[in-house]
């Protein structure tokens, strides 16, 4: 079953929609588009509606699947600890812990929180805490709903390139994400496959080259890395990702006074991801990738931070998937169905075979017993099994020996005198008039003389003899023969 999944990445003044169709054969990009207006403009939320309809206008979003961001800069992210690792715990006193160090009152504002595990911290749980405003908020969803989209995730930008960096097997276990969006840079740093820390920070500044803004960013962020986190944080590499970070030369600068390896983020490329192309409008990677990692990312099932978890109404989810469940539960009662019509026709069958065993069981009856009054199939069935019993008891042919021992006593008497978890394979028993013979393999030439111990204490064999005991073809196994005199 197919998913249509849209990542709208929100900027302060841009919006990004990438729509992914996700199936079995993998993820493809289906439609994309990019709007942006000036960022000095006052009518930010009218500009922003304006640029939704015109996405809508040249993307279907019919029974889409939204997940959305918003610029990183409007939240606070704060790194702290508990003694316990209950979630239910961690969201009862997460807001106490949080609220000294919020520059507004806790009640008006919205958190999301994910847990960091360390395998040195046994009885706290280290927690990465994201606060965003509630009327900030509820201003995104508003927006939104002017072109009926109801997102099931909302979420900062860069953090979902960021979830798909950490989770690609060849990235380092250290390292940096930068999104750049104007004059912002959100920082994210990346240590054993985990989002750590999130911080933002300024890259322009007049006076001052926006790559030795990005530079002093990441040197504060290992600091506070290191001093927060108490690891050892050395970064093995810095990803770029946003406006400018294209530029070769910006990305050697940068690379040049950190020392540190700078690769642009290119998701198409690096998680082979089709890509349907377009006539009307190129394929910009620094403009459409974080769009793309929310897309993406969401055909995981990993959401990470959401601040949308509780408003997500399942209503959605109906909407989206009301045909296919409806033709699901259609195709579900034909199976049912055709099951209870295979059961009712193996009750025909097993009926008809059992009236069909009764009339052969009476024809046996009657040749062997003309005289008989019995009619009964059972009764007839047990009186011939009886019959047969006695005849077997009666015959001492095949199932005796010379001494009026039968062969089921002889084989009870081994079973018996021999240990159950003694690693024994028989494959071979010859029962005579005066003694018997059995053979086979065994693990080691010590339990070829503990069975000869055992059988020895036996009541039917007067003496136990090893013919031959000698490693098999393979060296790991005692192939013996025993010769046991009745």
């Amino acid at each position: 079953m197919s998913r249509k999944i849209l990542g709208l990445d929100i900027r302060s003044s841009s919006i990004a929609a990438v729509v992914i169709a996700s199936s079995i054969k993998g993820n493809e990009v289906e439609a994309f588009y990019h709007v942006s207006w000036e960022s000095d403009i006052e009518e930010k939320d009218s500009e922003q509606t304006r640029a939704l309809k015109i996405i809508q206008e040249n993307i279907d979003l019919k029974e889409v699947e939204c997940v959305a961001s918003f610029p990183a800069e409007l939240a606070f992210y704060r790194n702290i600890q508990v003694p316990f690792k209950e979630t239910r715990k961690i969201k009862q006193v997460l807001q106490f812990e949080l609220e000294p160090t919020m520059p507004l009152p806790i009640d008006q504002t919205i958190i999301d929180f994910q847990n960091i595990p360390h395998a040195r911290q046994q009885d706290r749980t280290s927690i990465l805490a994201a606060v965003l405003e509630k009327s900030k908020l509820d201003k995104i969803l508003s927006t939104l709903q002017t072109i009926s989209l109801n997102p099931q995730v909302v979420t900062i930008s860069g953090y979902s390139i960021a979830l798909c960096i950490a989770k690609q097997a060849d990235t380092p276990d250290q390292c940096l994400l930068v999104d750049v969006y104007r004059n912002r840079a959100t920082l994210f740093v990346i240590s054993d496959g985990q989002i750590q820390m999130i911080r933002s920070t300024v890259c322009n500044s007049s006076g001052v080259k926006p790559a030795e803004l990005i530079c002093k960013g990441i040197v504060q962020t290992v600091s506070a890395a290191e001093d927060t986190l108490g690891i050892a944080f050395q970064p093995k590499i810095v990803f770029m990702a946003g406006y400018g970070t294209d530029c070769v030369d910006f990305r050697n600068e940068v690379s040049g006074k950190l020392e540190i390896p700078v690769k642009q983020v290119d998701l198409i490329q690096d998680m082979g991801i089709q890509r349907k192309e377009s006539d009307d409008h190129p394929w910009i990677p620094e403009q459409m990738e974080n769009a793309l990692a929310l897309a993406t990312f969401e055909t995981s099932g990993n959401h990470g931070l959401n601040f949308h978890r509780r408003q997500f109404a399942a209503k959605k989810h109906w909407n989206a998937y009301r045909n296919d469940i409806i033709k699901t539960a259609i195709l579900a009662g034909v199976v049912f169905l055709l099951l209870l019509s295979n059961l009712f026709y193996d009750f025909y069958s097993m009926g008809s075979e059992m009236a069909d065993l009764n009339s052969r069981i009476s024809a046996i009856y009657k040749q062997a017993f003309p005289d008989s009054a019995i009619h009964d199939p059972f009764i007839q069935q047990r009186q011939l099994r009886a019959e047969v019993d006695e005849l077997k008891k009666q015959s001492m042919i095949s199932d005796h020996t010379g001494k009026e021992l039968r062969s089921i006593d002889i084989l009870n008497e081994i079973s018996s005198l021999l240990p159950k978890d003694m690693d024994i394979e028989l494959d071979n028993l010859v029962i005579g008039p005066d003694n018997v013979t059995i053979a086979g393999d065994t693990s080691t030439f010590n339990s070829v003389d503990e069975m000869k111990s055992l059988l020895e204490k036996g009541s039917i064999f007067q003496k136990v003899t090893i013919s031959s005991a000698n490693s098999d073809k393979t060296g790991k196994r005692i192939a013996f023969k025993l010769k046991l005199d009745l």
